[in-house]
């Protein structure tokens, strides 16, 4: 696993991916911007996780998230699987 990672860090992460993957630009996005408003339904989202997973080198066992996630909901649902992942 890399070190490092922090919330700023995934967030960041997940508008590479959204911009690599969907083509849409989320430079202007904060934290608080709901996935649907960005035009990402659920699997798109696990598309994003999957690449999450791909980019830290481990499966998140925890993916739980809230009816209608913000960019923050899923920079903390990873942050809270990485003492899981440490521990792997």
């Amino acid at each position: 696993m890399q070190q490092g990672w922090d919330e700023q860090r995934i967030i960041a992460s997940i508008k590479e991916i959204v911009q690599s993957t969907f083509d849409i630009d989320l430079s202007e996005a904060d934290e608080s911007m709901q996935i649907r408003d960005i035009g990402l339904d659920s699997m798109a989202i696990l598309d994003v996780v999957m690449s999450l997973e791909d980019l830290l080198g481990q499966k998140l066992k925890n993916i739980d998230l809230p009816k209608n996630p913000t960019l923050g909901d899923v920079a903390s649902m990873v942050m809270r699987n990485l003492p899981d992942i440490a521990s792997a």
